[in-house]
C-alpha cells in the first residue's frame, strides 16, 4: 500500500484501502455487486424481502464502519459480511422459534393430543365478567331458594343430586328451581 501526498494510504493493484477512501470503495463496489448479492441471498433464503432487508442492512453497516486494516478483495469481504448477516438472521429465526414453543409449552395444554390455548383474550375476558356480572345481578331478583340452587348447581359445580341432598329437597324440586333462574336470566 503506498501513501499518498496527503498521507492518506490509497488502493494498489485491486486492494481497497483504510479510512474514508476504503469505505468509500467498498460501497462502490457494493453497489456494482448489489444485484449479484442478491440472487446469493435470494438462492439462500427463498425470499426476495429477506434480500433486500439483508442488503439493506449491510449498505448501513457500510456505512456507518470505519475500516482500520486493508481489505484486500471488496468483493469477497462483501460475501462475507452478506453470508455473516444471513446467517446471523436465521440465528435469530431459531431462537425466536424457540421462545415462541417455549411460550406455547407454558401457555398451552394437551386435549386429545392437540395444543390448546390457556392464555383467555382480554375482550372475552371482560365480557364474561359482565356476563357473570349481569347474572349475580339478576340472581337478586329470584326467590332465596330458587337463588341457592342455582348458584350452588352453576357457580360452586353441584350436580343435581347433590344441590337436591345439600337442601334436602328432590331433583325434580332442583330442576324446577333451575328452569325458573336460567327463563328468567334469559329474558332480562
Amino acid at each position: 500500500m503506498a501513501k499518498g501526498t496527503e498521507g492518506h494510504a490509497v488502493p494498489v493493484a485491486g486492494s481497497v484501502c483504510l479510512g474514508e477512501r476504503t469505505k468509500s470503495a467498498l460501497i462502490e463496489t457494493y453497489m456494482e455487486k448489489r444485484a449479484e448479492l442478491r440472487r446469493f441471498l435470494v438462492a439462500r433464503f427463498r425470499d426476495e424481502t429477506i434480500a433486500d432487508d439483508i442488503l439493506q442492512e449491510m449498505f448501513l453497516k457500510l456505512e456507518r464502519s470505519s475500516f482500520d486494516k486493508p481489505i484486500t478483495n471488496a468483493t469477497a469481504f462483501l460475501y462475507r459480511v452478506a453470508n455473516n448477516l444471513a446467517l446471523d438472521l436465521r440465528k435469530q429465526a431459531i431462537r425466536q422459534k424457540g421462545r415462541e414453543k417455549d411460550w406455547g409449552e407454558t401457555s398451552t395444554h394437551q386435549v386429545s393430543g392437540e395444543p390448546v390455548d390457556d392464555s383467555v383474550d382480554v375482550t372475552v375476558s371482560i365480557d364474561a365478567q359482565k356476563k357473570v356480572d349481569r347474572i349475580v345481578a339478576l340472581l337478586d331478583d329470584l326467590p332465596p331458594q330458587c337463588r341457592r340452587v342455582f348458584v350452588a348447581h352453576k357457580f360452586e359445580g353441584l350436580s343435581h343430586r347433590e344441590v337436591a341432598e345439600r337442601f334436602e329437597i328432590s331433583r325434580s324440586t332442583v330442576e324446577k328451581h333451575m328452569s325458573k333462574a336460567m327463563k328468567y336470566i334469559v329474558l332480562h
